[in-house]
């Protein structure tokens, strides 16, 4: 698998970063089942991992850390995030410095790990100031806890601030910007994020690339069982019916065009983010289904379906 550079940062990652959203430590909440998953990326070279403390309220950690123990840690990329509200009092979320150091290292103790490659700012805290911010992830990396810091959908306004006070301290910057980016849903284009990250250096990483499945087709003849809109009451997540409702002519679209070329609508939608350097944090059901997904990476897709797609724009 390809690996590629992370903005203007040393970190390189590989083209795919496999993301642990909504399927380990939420749909299944088993061992066996995050080491299937974790086992089957690693055979097929991913070597990048996203994890997150609320993915499963902390479950995901400890599932993922479990899971990498028999892999050399060297040979890994492992990202995961704080910010993101974890309970009911004012201390467990947000960017201040007693919440992140507090977070960092109950995710540290989850993960069985000594340090993480990248620390994501989950979300952008306007209730923090933009120094304090800054000045506790770095103060982070100098404690050798992690390697580099990160953001997560943030808006435009905060990362300029955040380059701005980053200059100005002569402090480390954030180095990826992970956004939700697919090809009907592309906020990151129009509220000017995408364009900044390219002019100031910034990597960027797109999760939800295949729109939480709508994409591959596999509701264009209704709800398949076991699917996440099957499940949505038990896993309390409406949002992949939602995402279908505000995008459906793209959706619709998008589909019919992969059906006229014979594309698998799964690799068409990934081979699609990487073609405008946004590279996909990308989880799986199961490990055929990501098997499918990494070998869509050297299908050639016909010069045509990408005009024609271009069209649909």
């Amino acid at each position: 698998m390809e690996y590629v550079r992370m903005g203007c940062s040393g970190l390189k990652t590989t083209v795919i970063t496999f993301g642990t959203a909504l399927t380990i430590g939420a749909e299944d909440t088993s061992a066996a089942f995050a080491g299937s998953l974790i086992d089957k990326a690693w055979q097929l070279g991913i070597r990048s991992f996203d994890v997150s403390n609320n993915y499963g309220m902390g479950l995901a950690e400890n599932l993922l850390g479990k899971a990498l123990l028999k892999y050399d840690r060297q040979e890994y990329v492992l990202a995961t995030k704080g910010s993101w509200p974890i309970g009911e009092s004012p201390y467990q979320r947000g960017l201040s410095r007693k919440h992140i150091l507090w977070a960092f290292e109950q995710s540290l103790q989850r993960l069985g790990m000594d340090y993480v490659d990248v620390y994501f700012a989950h979300r952008y805290d306007n209730e923090t100031s933009m120094e304090e911010t800054v000045r506790t992830f770095n103060c982070l990396i100098n404690s050798g806890k992690i390697r580099y810091w990160a953001t997560s959908e943030w808006p435009i306004a905060a990362l300029e601030e955040c380059h701005e006070v980053c200059d100005r301290l002569g402090l480390e910057k954030p180095i990826i910007e992970q956004f939700i980016y697919s090809f009907p849903i592309r906020k990151a284009e129009t509220n000017g994020v995408k364009a900044f990250c390219e002019q100031t250096g910034v990597g960027m990483m797109g999760f939800s690339p295949l729109a939480q499945g709508l994409l591959t087709g596999k509701y264009e003849h209704g709800i398949p069982q076991n699917s996440r809109i099957a499940k949505s009451i038990k896993i309390n997540y409406s949002k992949t019916m939602d995402i279908y409702n505000q995008h459906k002519i793209k959706i619709d679209s998008f589909v019919r065009l992969c059906h006229k070329y014979e594309v698998k609508g799964s690799q068409a939608a990934i081979q699609w983010c990487i073609r405008n350097k946004v590279f996909p944090v990308l989880g799986a059901s199961n490990p055929q289904q990501l098997e499918e997904n990494v070998a869509g990476l050297k299908v050639i897709i016909p010069s045509l379906f990408w005009e024609e797609l271009a069209d649909i724009n």
